[in-house]
């Protein structure tokens, strides 16, 4: 397993460029890292809420990248 790329408290951004599902539905703007959580078949997993509205979602590591 691989360490976390991104720590609690960190602002990043929904990687539109990978073309998964969640990239159509999830909104654009700033997030910031609430918690990190184990991997998912060998995917670092992180909680984010959104700066804007304080909505949270579950993302995996390639879907996010730094603000």
């Amino acid at each position: 397993m691989e360490p976390h790329k991104y720590h609690v408290g960190q602002n990043v951004r929904f990687n539109k460029n990978t073309g998964g599902i969640a990239m159509a539905v999830a909104p654009s703007g700033n997030f910031r890292v609430t918690g990190l959580l184990p991997d998912t078949q060998g995917r670092n997993q992180y909680r984010v809420e959104s700066v804007h509205d304080g909505h949270q979602r579950v993302a995996v590591e390639s879907d996010l990248t730094m603000q």
